[in-house]
């Protein structure tokens, strides 16, 4: 409890009481030693004045033995009763000895030994000092008288007939000390009143100074308190002095400094992560995340969607799970090797899914190093690209190929002719371009429609395929027109045994939709490098021939040059 109390008092009221109260023990046993002091300095001068009362006695009484009034006792009483008489005296007695009686006979009843004290005095010839009373406002002192040829100044035993340092008597002293232990008393009380006002003065001067050095912690403690509460570090404690309070509310500010500027960053890098995290969780490519032994840690929303595994099913493992085997050794050890050496990696990878379907995706890699340089982690994303490829594959196919013969239109037939070309003359091999158009097609379209002529156009391509080598290539360039590119022929008749194939194959009858159409078709030839030696004369100069061969009769075919 008392702990508890003490715990909840404020610093300025505990350094105040802890000064006050050590003031107060100080100045308290500071009191008490002085009056302590004072009453024994009393004691000592009240036996320093019994023992000249004793002095006195022993003088008065060798004063009445040389005047030989001695003996008298009534003599006796009146010195001693005059002795009584001076200030201080409480009490005063002469105290005769058994040998004192023997040789002068027994003296007053006053005279006898009357206590322990006066016996043992007598019996040990020393001083004895006690002090009296309940308030001990008094002091008793017995002396003894010690016969010898010089005490005090008195040859004792020119009238003793005792040996000599025998105790002929004593005497009896009892100082009243009432007015010095009054004086000590008012002393006491004053000085009480003193300490007391002292006290008040003390208090009151001390709480100033205390305040000198609370008031600027009280402004500090305000200040963190306020922080704790809300949250401002914006806060500055306002202590101008300098000395070790100035410096700490400094130091407490400059902190304050940086406590709010690192704040700002840690929300800022808060902020940042969130988005980043955001990011992670919400981006449509696959992020994966994995240690310095290549072992995932984390995987997003994407990745799952993308593999069909869950991130339980992958966290731990090495996403070599995810091979297909489409992509050998050699393809992993060059992407490792580019992506240690210059800390990234991208392109396409074959992976397989959970249900076993290999796909193609787009990979890219990045590796993240600490501060010393070391790497700790590797991350990837990656994108399937299964339709981003089959629109690729669809805009090539719409770009070189013919939509409803599925041939290679003309833009895949000038490369294929420019490449064949290069390959003849490299070769120094003879090429062949065969141009052809359908005799008769107009007719089937004006009586069964286009629906029919499409479909007509599509057996024939089906046709030209069957009657030409693989290495040779059919093309459509539009309407019922067609070329064939022979490539490393030996001979121009190897292009007219073609020609000869195409036309039969052209002649035999087709079933359109129920119907029997029958039509023909008119060829024109040019060789290189009999004819030509670069595409575009080629190309004008089978046309032409195609043309004559129309001119002729149709159904038929013709060399460039060749007499109609």
């Amino acid at each position: 409890m008392i702990r508890n109390w003490w715990y909840g008092l404020s610093m300025r009221l505990k350094l105040s009481l802890l000064i006050q109260v050590g003031l107060l023990i100080i100045l308290v046993f500071t009191q008490r030693w002085l009056m302590a002091s004072f009453e024994t300095k009393i004691l000592q001068s009240a036996q320093v004045r019994a023992e000249e009362t004793a002095d006195g006695i022993i003088n008065g009484m060798n004063m009445l033995m040389l005047t030989s009034q001695i003996s008298d006792p009534a003599n006796r009483m009146l010195f001693i009763d005059k002795m009584s008489q001076s200030r201080g005296i409480r009490e005063l007695r002469i105290i005769r000895s058994e040998l004192v009686d023997r040789q002068f006979g027994p003296g007053l009843p006053e005279e006898r030994v009357r206590d322990e004290i006066d016996r043992r005095v007598l019996q040990t010839g020393k001083p004895y000092f006690e002090r009296r009373d309940a308030e001990k406002q008094s002091l008793r002192a017995v002396f003894p008288f010690i016969a010898s040829h010089n005490y005090k100044g008195t040859d004792c035993l020119a009238c003793h007939h005792v040996p000599d340092g025998t105790v002929n008597g004593a005497a009896s002293i009892v100082l009243d000390l009432t007015e010095e232990f009054e004086l000590i008393r008012s002393i006491d009380a004053w000085l009480w009143i003193g300490q007391l006002l002292l006290q008040l003065v003390l208090f009151f001067m001390i709480d100033v100074l205390i305040r000198s050095f609370t008031n600027p912690l009280k402004k500090l403690q305000n200040v963190m308190s306020a922080i704790q509460e809300d949250g401002d570090l914006s806060r500055r404690v306002d202590i101008k002095s300098r000395d070790e309070i100035g410096k700490m509310a400094n130091a407490f500010n400059a902190l304050t400094d940086s406590l709010q500027k690192s704040v700002e960053q840690v929300k800022q890098g808060q902020e940042q992560l969130r988005l980043a995290a955001e990011v992670f969780v919400s981006s449509a490519e696959a992020i994966v995340i994995t240690d310095v032994n290549n072992n995932i840690m984390q995987v997003n929303r994407a990745f799952t969607q993308i593999t069909g595994y869950a991130a339980e099913e992958v966290i731990g493992k090495n996403p070599r799970i995810l091979k297909s085997g489409e992509q050998g050794p050699e393809f992993y050890k060059e992407m490792w090797d580019t992506l240690l050496s210059t800390g990234s990696w991208q392109g396409e990878v074959m992976d397989r899914r959970k249900s076993g379907e290999v796909y193609p995706k787009w990979l890219s890699i990045a590796v993240v190093k600490n501060e010393q340089g070391e790497i700790t982690n590797y991350i990837a994303l990656f994108t399937d690209i299964t339709e981003r490829r089959a629109s690729f594959e669809r805009i090539q196919q719409l770009a070189h190929f013919d939509a409803l013969t599925n041939l290679p239109n003309r833009t895949l037939l000038n490369q294929h002719i420019e490449q064949s070309l290069l390959t003849a003359k490299r070769n120094r091999n003879k090429m062949a371009l065969l141009f052809l158009d359908l005799d008769g097609f107009k007719g089937v379209n004006d009586t069964l429609g286009h629906h029919a002529g499409d479909m007509l156009l599509r057996e024939v391509s089906i046709r030209l395929k069957r009657c030409v080598r693989e290495t040779d290539m059919v093309s459509r360039l539009g309407g019922d027109e067609f070329v064939v590119v022979m490539s490393a022929i030996n001979k121009s008749e190897d292009a007219a045994q073609v020609a000869q194939k195409i036309i039969a194959s052209i002649c035999e009858p087709f079933e359109i939709e129920g119907h029997t159409v029958n039509i023909g078709t008119s060829i024109g030839i040019s060789i290189y490098p009999d004819d030509a030696d670069e595409s575009d004369s080629l190309k004008k100069f089978a046309d032409a021939a195609m043309y004559e061969v129309k001119q002729a009769g149709k159904n038929h075919y013709r060399f460039h040059g060749q007499p109609i």
